[in-house]
């Protein structure tokens, strides 16, 4: 496994040092020549420095970490820090008892400081195995700390009385003249697979970067195991092995006070430069959005007497800024709801709202204030205001709602232009649909009297020219009836009910097999074709659409006409005209709009012209849409959509 970069470095040199050690380890074991035993006295005193530098380093641990423990409250630290309290304990008692120290409680003997020894590594190991496998930020209370702390003092003091007063403890890990017993390499052994496991267990986390000093735990557990084998290795307690062994059990105590040292003395000095440096970053944004805001800010003291200004309320005002900070809230204004704001202000803490506002040269200017008050951090009541002047936009409202005054009697003078000229529309469409009827009435006479008159006289030719004639007079008055039917589309109010559009639609089909009953044409109703509209106006549509299917199937000797209904994609009930007839002529374009009512593409415009105009009025005026669809060769489809009927109870 790769360790994360950020541990990388830091692990090359814990590399460094567990490798210069274990050379020199490595040198003693295989060089036989460089094996020595120092001499009673040098050896008594080695041993107690190193020793009573271990218990400095406990006692530093115990200390940095108990009482830091109220800041942090973590688990691993209260476990770490009780724990070398016993250490502490153990490592003086095995001092006190080692060879050649002054007798204490019984005389010193070397088994008996071994059992000491053994406990404290012990204690270690177990202590750093439990660290590396479990949450680092687990909190415990004081309660649980004190009882850890109970436990590492009662297991301590145990292990001390009993060795000292146990004789047969003596022998059991170390004998005179023979070295070491099985009993001692077995449990050093068992000390030097914990702080393995320990190790282990601090590598695998270093795949991610971790809250707390991993790599100085690591160390620990690396050194202690390499200690934990030179503790097998000597045959006398003053050879290398012990000389050695010693030497690096002080190096991992070191590292295990620098991960103490690391989180809870280095740590909060390195969160205090972090907090510095993100103030100095708040400070200088706080300071540019000062320096270039657009609208004023004004600091003011408890008098009202102005403490800091930005080069905006400098340029509202006309004043310098040095000149600002001379004054106060009652120099620049003197608006009567001054006093209900500052009263709102010290009620809530915020206030907002308008002043007129004086400038430097005693004009004044409409201004929209916000201000909030605060006690600084010495606890001075200060308030801050953002003001903004509004005098054009005051303007530009008093246009608007000026401008609103005026509009509904500007509309309903339009309204009444646009329904004068829409009544002198629909009384000119009537005179002259009313006046061209005359002249229509007398070019009908004429050409009927010719027919009588002089038919026999007349050539083909002849005849095909009256004929032309009274068609086009034929066309002219269905134009006319058109024409005047539009105009009472228009004017009819609307009386909206349920409407039974089958009923209406065979109706008009009857009406069409009267008037042409030689006739032969397929005429298909759907049942239960319901819709929302005016009975009569609808009625108009109906006819529209089928007498223009009828006319134009005229010479189709299979001619097909069907009235249906169906759904569309938005939920409304689309009603079609269908038939076979001579399709559409090519000319006019309209729209067909879709769905939504989006225009899709063009199709050709209404055969009758201006009969179907009137449908699009009736159609519109419902709130609905009419389109046509060609399908080349079969004829057309009209489409309408109307307000969809009530649900049958």
């Amino acid at each position: 496994m790769i360790p994360h970069a950020s541990y990388q470095r830091p692990l090359m040199l814990v590399a460094g040092v567990w490798l210069a050690n274990a050379a020199l380890l490595l040198a003693f074991v295989l060089v036989p020549s460089l094996h020595f035993e120092l001499p009673a006295a040098v050896h008594t005193n080695l041993h107690t420095l190193f020793e009573t530098v271990s218990i400095i380093v406990s006692m530093l641990v115990f200390s940095a970490g108990w009482f830091t423990f109220s800041r942090e409250g973590r688990s691993n630290v209260a476990l770490l820090c009780t724990i070398f309290f016993g250490v502490a304990i153990l490592d003086f008692v095995h001092l006190l008892s080692y060879d050649g120290m002054p007798a204490f409680l019984i005389p010193a003997k070397d088994g008996k400081s071994i059992s000491f020894f053994l406990a404290a590594r012990l204690l270690v190991a177990g202590a750093l195995l439990a660290i590396a496998f479990q949450p680092w930020n687990r909190r415990i209370g004081s309660k649980e700390r004190h009882w850890l702390l109970s436990l590492s003092l009662v297991f301590a003091l145990g292990v001390s009385v009993y060795g000292l007063i146990e004789p047969a403890i003596i022998p059991l890990f170390f004998v005179p003249g023979s070295g070491l017993t099985t009993t001692k390499i077995a449990v050093e052994y068992i000390v030097i697979v914990l702080n393995l496991a320990a190790a282990a267990g601090f590598y695998l986390r270093m795949r991610e970067p971790q809250p707390y000093p991993l790599v100085p735990l690591f160390a620990a557990a690396c050194l202690m195991a390499l200690s934990e084998l030179c503790f097998t290795l000597y045959a006398t307690f003053h050879d290398q092995y012990s000389m050695v062994g010693h030497v690096i059990k002080v190096e991992a105590y070191l590292f295990v006070f620098r991960a103490i040292f690391i989180e809870f003395l280095e740590g909060p000095y390195r969160q205090l430069e972090s907090a510095r440096a993100d103030l100095v970053e708040s400070e200088e944004k706080y300071r540019l959005l000062f320096e270039n805001s657009p609208d004023a800010y004004l600091m003011a003291n408890a008098d009202g007497s102005f403490h800091t200004a930005n080069p905006a309320a400098s340029a509202m005002f006309g004043i310098t800024r040095q000149d600002l900070w001379r004054i106060g809230r009652n120099d620049v204004t003197s608006d009567p709801r001054l006093a209900g704001f500052l009263e709102e202000r010290s009620k809530t803490g915020f206030a907002r709202g308008e002043m007129i506002l004086r400038r430097g040269d005693g004009t004044t200017f409409l201004a929209e204030l916000s201000s909030s008050s605060y006690t600084d951090s010495r606890g001075r009541q200060m308030s801050s205001t953002f003001v903004r002047d509004i005098t054009e936009k005051k303007r530009a409202e008093e246009e608007i709602l000026s401008l609103n005054a005026t509009l509904e009697h500007r509309v309903r003078d339009r309204t009444a232009e646009l329904q004068a000229a829409n009544e002198d529309l629909e009384r000119f469409s009537h005179v002259m649909a009313h006046d061209l009827r005359s002249p229509l009435v007398a070019i009908e006479g004429f050409a009927g009297l010719l027919r009588r008159g002089c038919a026999e006289s007349m050539d083909d030719k002849q005849m095909h020219y009256l004929d032309r004639i009274q068609a086009g007079v034929a066309r002219m008055a269905e134009m006319i009836d058109a024409l005047l039917e539009l105009a009472d589309v228009s004017r009819a109010p609307l009386k909206t009910q349920t409407l039974d559009l089958s009923a209406i639609a065979d109706k008009v089909l009857s009406a069409c097999r009267q008037r042409d009953p030689q006739r032969k044409v397929k005429a298909v109703v759907e049942n239960s074709l319901l819709g929302q509209g005016d009975a009569r106006l609808i009625a108009t549509v109906m006819a529209n659409l089928i007498g223009n299917a009828w006319k134009h199937t005229a010479r189709n000797p299979e001619a097909e006409i069907i009235v249906g209904m169906e759904p569309s994609a938005r939920g409304r009930v689309v009603y079609f005209v269908k038939d076979n007839g001579s399709g559409m002529k090519s000319g006019a374009v309209e729209t067909a709009p879709d769905e939504s009512g989006t225009p899709q593409g063009p199709t050709e415009s209404p055969r009758a012209g201006v009969v179907l105009a009137s449908v699009r009025r009736i159609i519109g005026r419902h709130g609905g849409m009419v389109w046509a669809e060609p399908v080349p060769g079969q004829g057309v489809v009209f489409r309408f959509t109307l307000e969809s009927a009530p649900a049958p109870v």
